[in-house]
């Protein structure tokens, strides 16, 4: 696992690499159990679709966010769509975005079981997709993760898990088909 900076040369390098290829899918995940500082998550995908556009003037970029959260409930809600949800124009950049409600419980949630059918179809509209995929440790992390071409890591100085707890979970993903294939390194701290 190599340590990545997130001053541009991670952007640089994702945006040449999706410049290649059909859609290129990379999923982002915390190193903790808490979800990813919106502010971290923000400016990385900023970052990229900065870089993103100076390759691929005509291409457009995805963000996936998944909500992912602890419930009992695990059918779909009565107020989700029964069908895939539409990505709109993003008010923060020149991307996308769709948010995807993920709960997590004793079995694989309605949302989980959909998104392996909604990839496609967004994969064949967009170019780049960045998926946030919630902390490393939860499931979902895991099994949309591994229709990612690639996954990263992101460590900041507020909420990083013990080095041994982090490579248990790099672990359990390389064990489900998810590749990490490095880190990010947050600069923020949380007020």
């Amino acid at each position: 696992m190599t340590a990545v900076d997130i001053t541009g040369d991670w952007a640089t390098a994702l945006a040449e690499e999706a410049r290649t290829a059909t859609c290129l899918t990379v999923g982002i995940t915390d190193g903790s159990r808490a979800d990813i500082d919106r502010r971290v998550l923000d400016r990385l995908i900023g970052e990229l679709a900065e870089r993103y556009e100076e390759r691929q003037a005509d291409e457009q970029m995805l963000v996936l966010r998944l909500s992912v959260f602890a419930s009992r409930q695990l059918d779909r809600a009565a107020d989700q769509p029964a069908t895939i949800p539409v990505a709109q124009r993003s008010p923060l950049g020149a991307w996308s975005e769709v948010t995807v409600p993920v709960p997590v419980g004793a079995r694989a949630s309605w949302s989980l079981q959909q998104l392996p059918d909604w990839l496609p179809t967004w994969k064949a509209s967009f170019g780049l997709i960045l998926i946030d995929l919630g902390p490393v440790n939860l499931v979902p992390s895991r099994i949309v993760g591994r229709l990612c071409d690639s996954c990263y890591l992101v460590l900041g100085p507020d909420s990083c898990a013990s080095k041994d707890w982090i490579m248990e979970q790099i672990a359990w993903h390389g064990q489900s088909g998810s590749t990490i294939c490095g880190t990010l390194l947050s600069s923020f701290a949380a007020a």
